[in-house]
């Protein structure tokens, strides 16, 4: 009895090799000549910043929280968005309109995507807080960012001087340049 179990269970071992091994898989070849989805010609980077009633520890955000209490419009489409779409908040934090934006990228008029990241800061006590952006606000320009698609790729960021209350701190602030290959 013993032997039979033993000559089952090899039975049933290459029978389960023998389907892996005959059944089909994609060849290198194949996979090579398959094509990723194209993610359409504009990044549309939808920058929704939230404010509490308290009016203090703002926050940024480009892309949907996760358990979507903080939506933002950011997609890639055919066509350029020429308005931010944010969410409404949680109840104890609201969309502060202003300091919204939205910044549409044309992917294919160069190699780079340089992404600026702006932080300033406001340091009058009770209130310090800092506020980061991605894209210029909807505002008169003053919290502006670099962030653009150039055949060149940026090592510095470049952003606006500020409101006044709320000066740009260099040292929080920066670039990245992701590039198509």
């Amino acid at each position: 009895m013993h032997l039979k179990r033993q000559v089952r269970t090899w039975l049933a071992a290459a029978a389960t090799a023998a389907a892996l091994f005959a059944s089909p898989t994609p060849t290198a070849s194949a996979n090579a000549n398959a094509q990723a989805p194209q993610a359409g010609r504009y990044l549309n980077l939808h920058q929704c910043v939230y404010m509490p009633a308290s009016g203090i520890d703002y926050f940024t955000t480009v892309v949907p929280s996760r358990d979507g209490r903080f939506t933002t419009g950011t997609n890639t489409s055919d066509t350029a968005n020429t308005s931010s779409s944010c969410g409404a908040g949680d109840g104890n934090f609201e969309p502060l309109q202003p300091w919204a934006g939205v910044q549409s990228l044309n992917l294919s008029a160069g190699r780079y995507l340089n992404l600026h990241q702006c932080v300033y800061y406001y340091g009058q006590s009770p209130f310090n807080d800092h506020f980061t952006t991605v894209v210029p606000t909807t505002s008169d320009g003053r919290f502006t960012t670099g962030t653009k698609v150039s055949n060149t790729a940026d090592t510095t960021p470049t952003c606006g001087t500020g409101d006044g209350n709320f000066t740009l701190t260099p040292l929080l602030s920066g670039t990245k340049a992701l590039s198509r290959t």
